[in-house]
């Protein structure tokens, strides 16, 4: 009896190990055949605020300028340039969104090699403006520095691709599963790519893989946007490193294919730029600390975006909006141009004049009637005559006159500057008659910052309502 029990319980239990071990086959051919399950990591930022970091860009641009000079036929120029930022960069402030926020940078090395057809240039950071604040907190993004105004050369060269935004700004802010992708906002695209606006945008990042606790993204699209209401189509591929320990952004990399349309007082471009950026925390430096900082602007308010223009070849120097782009420097003639969002809204031609032997002056009477000779035909009416002292000591003589080119109202604005050791020059605003209201101090700004560099005596002119260059008349000077 007890083997014809036994019989049956061993049965059974061979039975069940064979299910068991049918079982574990099966779960582990299941296994195998199913995908493996996506790794989610966390992609949040870390704290910023106050935090350190040692950044280096070398960007690499190669293409061709497009310009139109005498307004009839495209030149197609040559361009090729290398450029290469160090700099430390102290987080002042943050915003939620990531993209805005304010930061200092101090620059141990910015300079750029440029070979512009057959011709060599170089260009470089001044050491007393290698300090500089970003303010992204509210509208643009600004660079500026608060030791004082940049020169335009100086602003290209800091304001490369994804300058003025914390590269935390591409990141989703939140846990996502490795193959899941996110779009970025308009906002983090314009400032990006440092544009003015962003019409249209197909810009996805991707979270590629997760490899030795760093999140490795890829981002890809298109891109047409304006800069200065100029036209802009960018095609864009890149991939950028998280630090998943460090929660930072420590590496980034961009190829850029941008067309760029010829604008009012710039030329457009069809280039590829690469960039390659890569970031790493590090110890406080002494020259951007609370110290180092504590009398000095760090918000992008009243005149800390004015841009420096030195003219050596005319002997004189501007301050001036953002918005003023330099059309022509030669030694008897500088010509600016202000564009707002696309339009042009005024143009200055500044001229160096002879100097003034002792004792000799211009009356506002004889001003008024080289004004008037200088328009001929064009001549309307005098708006406005006057006379009065200007920064360092300069003798500001001012002739606003109401005419026409054309058909069409405009208002030329004329002043004589002269200092006490005979220097003088003459600048000629010209503005189209329904935006002198909207505009009406330009001209008063930009001469606010003026002034005169050397004794150098280059051609005589007094620029007529054509632009060309007109002598001042002898009989209208008083001695």
């Amino acid at each position: 009896m007890v083997f014809a029990f036994a019989a049956p319980s061993l049965f059974l239990s061979a039975i069940k190990r064979r299910c068991r071990a049918s079982l574990i086959a099966a779960s582990v051919v299941a296994c195998l055949a199913s995908p493996a399950a996506a790794e989610t990591v966390d992609l949040t930022a870390g704290d910023a605020v106050d935090s350190h970091q040692q950044v280096r860009v070398i960007v690499e641009v190669e293409g061709k300028l497009k310009v139109n000079p005498d307004g009839k036929e495209v030149q197609h120029v040559p361009i090729k340039a290398t450029a290469e930022l160090v700099y430390v960069e102290r987080a002042l402030a943050s915003s939620k969104a990531g993209s805005g926020g304010r930061a200092a940078r101090h620059y141990a090395k910015a300079e750029a090699q440029i070979r512009l057809r057959e011709t060599d240039l170089t260009n470089d950071l001044r050491p007393e403006r290698r300090l500089i604040v970003l303010d992204a907190q509210a509208g643009e993004p600004a660079q500026f520095s608060p030791l004082g105004p940049l020169t335009r050369e100086e602003l290209e060269l800091i304001e490369v691709p994804a300058s003025g935004i914390s590269l935390t700004a591409l990141l989703p802010g939140k846990s996502i599963a490795t193959g899941s992708s996110w779009k970025l906002s308009d906002q983090v695209v314009a400032r990006l790519f440092n544009l003015e606006a962003v019409n249209q945008q197909t810009i996805e990042c991707k979270l590629d893989s997760v490899k030795d606790g760093l999140a490795i993204v890829s981002l890809e699209g298109t891109v047409t946007g304006a800069v200065g209401g100029v036209s802009s189509d960018l095609e864009v591929k890149g991939k950028l490193n998280f630090d998943l320990k460090k929660r930072a952004v420590t590496w980034l990399t961009l190829a850029i294919q941008e067309k760029r349309a010829i604008g009012h007082a710039q030329p457009g471009f069809e280039v590829v730029t690469r960039l390659r950026m890569v970031a790493a925390p590090c110890a406080a430096v002494p020259e951007v600390s609370n110290q180092a900082l504590k009398e000095l602007p760090t918000t992008a308010e009243g005149g800390q975006t004015l841009i420096e223009l030195t003219s050596d070849k005319a002997g004189l120097q501007l301050v001036h909006d953002r918005r003023w782009g330099v059309m022509l420097e030669r030694h008897d003639a500088t010509i600016l141009r202000l564009v707002d969002r696309g339009d042009l809204i005024a143009q200055c031609n500044i001229s160096r004049l002879p100097a003034f032997t002792k004792g000799e002056a211009l009356t506002l009477e004889g001003f008024q009637n080289d004004v008037k000779q200088a328009l001929g035909k064009n001549f309307g009416e005098v708006v406005e005559a006057a006379q009065e002292a200007g920064e360092g000591g300069l003798v500001v003589q001012r002739i606003t006159v109401s005419g026409t080119a054309g058909e069409l109202p405009i208002q030329w604005t004329y002043y004589h500057l002269s200092d006490d050791k005979g220097h003088r020059a003459s600048l000629v605003f010209t503005i189209e008659g329904k935006l002198v209201e909207r505009f009406a101090q330009i001209d008063r700004e930009l001469v606010s910052g003026f002034r005169f560099l050397s004794d150098k005596q280059p051609t005589p002119a007094l620029t007529g309502a054509d632009g060309s260059a007109q002598k001042p008349t002898e009989a209208n000077k008083t001695k």
